[in-house]
């Protein structure tokens, strides 16, 4: 009786958790990560908004057109009040102004080009971000994936404890086996349930981390797809984002050069108004008209201001050259630290698998021995002992594969 109420307390427990369970793969938990993530949003919409800078440099460029009104009354009480010869004793105008620079489309190349490097630069953060966020998922998907592989496999363990339990209550009864035999092979009977729920314990937890991190609000529990092992791309330095931004830098070095050159280039505008200006009412019918003109200005003295501007620059250069340099030789050591570790993580699971062979067929032959009463039971419990930890390092192997090469594509992809 005692056996029969340990083993239906792990199947209705079994039943109880695989019942709401649904299959859902990694690629789900990257979509619903990458389309929730309020960083990503926000990178995003920096991009649409850098866009529209563009037009705005675009919309500068055109004849700027602007009203102006203005009236002014100064009076004159017994001799007191400001000099008529210099304000007119009052004044009335309303014109129309219009204004536009000429001869910069230099300038308006390089304010373009000032843009494009913006937008390049934030686009690229985008990248970088949704490859760590990718990271960030992959890493708890596949913790939880560890503990789910090694959750189904006790529960496969479980299962087949049914057939065992009925043959040794059976032989038990027949005299074949002791009392103490059967009870050794109930202890660990409840071990293994125990086990159980404590992996079920930590799965939930591990899930519903997961799924908070990628703004997935349900409760179901999830039955989670280990990924197969893909091939690794070839690391090129020059596509990996976390390189790309110092050659953005670079880029943009160059182009705040260029800006600091425009800024002191002669400015030309034309400019043109037209309406009223007038100081004497009675006369204001005639005091229509407009005027044109062109205006010139150039920077002469600054204080040496773009020496200096410039010597700030190549400061900004050096520091960009030495992360540079750093991180490019940082990762090129991570990625062959990887890439070896990878090989020798390869060459232990066929090792693991054979061996699992061998355990299986070994619990084969164990298991008709237990059944004609020729082997202790404790015998049967080390070798089931040995299966499950055979099973659980190669387990641990696997996604040990698969967290290695999703790494280096961190590490080497754009």
């Amino acid at each position: 009786m005692l056996g029969r109420r340990i083993w239906l307390t792990g199947i209705i427990f079994l039943l109880s958790f695989q019942a709401f369970s649904q299959e859902k793969s990694l690629e789900f938990f990257l979509s619903e990560g990458l389309e929730n993530s309020p960083v990503l949003k926000d990178l995003q919409n920096q991009v649409r908004s850098n866009s529209l800078d563009s037009m705005l440099v675009s919309a500068s460029s055109h004849p700027q057109i602007n009203f102006d009104g203005y009236m002014m009354y100064a009076p004159v009480v017994n001799g007191y009040g400001y000099s008529d010869v210099l304000t007119n004793g009052q004044n009335l105008s309303s014109t129309i102004n219009i204004s536009q620079t000429v001869f910069n489309r230099k300038t308006i190349r390089t304010q373009y080009a000032h843009i494009g490097i913006l937008n390049r630069s934030l686009s690229n953060s985008l990248r970088i971000s949704e490859n760590e966020l990718k990271r960030e998922i992959v890493t708890r998907y596949l913790s939880a994936c560890s503990i789910n592989n090694e959750l189904s496999f006790c529960q496969d363990l479980l299962n087949a404890s049914q057939d065992e339990d009925r043959i040794l209550r059976d032989l038990v009864k027949n005299g074949l086996y002791k009392q103490t035999e059967y009870l050794s092979f109930l202890i660990e009977l409840q071990n293994l349930i125990l086990q159980i729920k404590e992996l079920q314990i930590n799965y939930e937890k591990e899930l519903s981390q997961l799924k908070t991190y990628c703004g997935i609000g349900d409760t179901a529990m999830y039955h989670l797809v280990l990924p197969e092992p893909q091939g690794v791309p070839a690391f090129i330095p020059a596509n990996s984002p976390l390189l790309k931004r110092f050659e953005i830098d670079s880029l943009r070095i160059e182009n705040d050069k260029l800006l600091i050159d425009r800024h002191y280039k002669p400015e030309v505008k034309w400019f043109s108004d037209a309406g009223l200006v007038n100081n004497i009412p009675e006369n204001i019918y005639q005091n229509f008209g407009l005027s044109l003109g062109l205006s010139l200005s150039m920077p002469v003295y600054d204080g040496n201001q773009r020496k200096l501007n410039y010597h700030k620059l190549r400061i900004s250069e050096a520091t960009r050259r030495s992360y540079k340099d750093f991180y490019k030789s940082q990762i090129d050591q991570q990625v062959r630290q990887l890439t070896d570790e990878l090989e020798k993580t390869k060459q232990v699971i066929p090792q693991l698998e054979k061996q699992m062979d061998l355990s299986k067929e070994l619990i084969k032959l164990d298991r008709l021995l237990l059944n004609k009463g020729e082997i202790p039971v404790t015998d049967y419990i080390l070798a089931k002992k040995n299966i499950f930890n055979i099973q659980k390092e190669l387990n641990q192997y696997r996604i040990k594969e698969l967290q290695i090469i999703y790494e280096i594509m961190y590490w080497g992809l754009e």
